[in-house]
């Protein structure tokens, strides 16, 4: 039997300036992380709460409550994110086997690195983390990489009920070999560590440093403020 498959093309892949592609699983919803600290009322908060409303009809309404409490405490986290070089972030929603629902924290970071071949790079960043397990090298699509994963264990003051958390990074070197993407997959279900590992393996296979889009789609692409004003000036 074959099946249907599609994917949902993001605004921000029809940007100029983009330096990587990747895709998503469904049950993933885009948080406009720089906007969570924005003023009431704004055009980001809206966007903010668009995003939320949508997780909300994912999310059991038994779980509103405590959903919501850990979207607030997020804030300031994201926020740090931000500053530490990160680009993307979404919150994941998937049912597990008992009709429950799974939560989840995607984000891409860029790092910056001195010149380093490919795979020594990546071996590296894989490595560095003390508390590092499960390192696996990758072949990729684009290029090499590697794959780890951590359980941290975090203070009472934060959450009493959920004391794990588990988290799976994903280090790719960028080509020119001057900085990292770092995909990383965060959730509170530890049992399900090999269910997520497997989630963000399939994730980094479907990152591309150059643009996949076909050449229709390509032509498409705005072109950017500053070609449009050189082009202006010089013809």
């Amino acid at each position: 039997m074959s099946a249907d498959h599609s994917l949902a093309l993001d605004d921000s892949a029809m940007q100029r300036g983009n330096h990587i592609w990747f895709a998503l699983p469904p049950g993933f919803v885009e948080i406009p992380f720089g906007s969570l600290l924005a003023e009431p009322g704004s055009e980001e908060a809206r966007r903010v709460i668009g995003a939320v409303r949508e997780l909300l009809q994912i999310v059991p309404q038994e779980q509103h409550e405590a959903f919501l409490g850990q979207l607030s405490q997020a804030q300031g986290l994201l926020a740090l994110l931000r500053k530490d070089g990160t680009v993307h972030c979404s919150l994941g929603a998937h049912g597990d086997d008992k009709g429950g629902v799974l939560q989840s924290v995607f984000t891409l970071t860029w790092r910056e690195t001195p010149w380093t071949p490919r795979r020594i790079s990546a071996v590296r960043a894989a490595t560095a983390r003390e508390s590092a397990s499960g390192i696996e090298m990758l072949d990729l699509p684009c290029g090499p990489g590697t794959i780890a994963e951590t359980v941290v264990e975090t203070p009472a003051s934060v959450d009493p009920l959920q004391r794990s958390l588990y988290q799976a990074t994903a280090y790719l070197p960028h080509p020119d070999g001057k900085r990292l993407a770092v995909l990383a997959l965060g959730t509170t279900a530890v049992e399900a560590r090999e269910h997520y590992r497997d989630m963000l393996r399939a994730i980094a296979h479907m990152v591309s440093f150059d643009n996949p889009l076909p050449e229709e789609l390509r032509e498409q692409i705005p072109e950017s403020e500053v070609a449009a004003s050189v082009r202006a000036v010089f013809g």
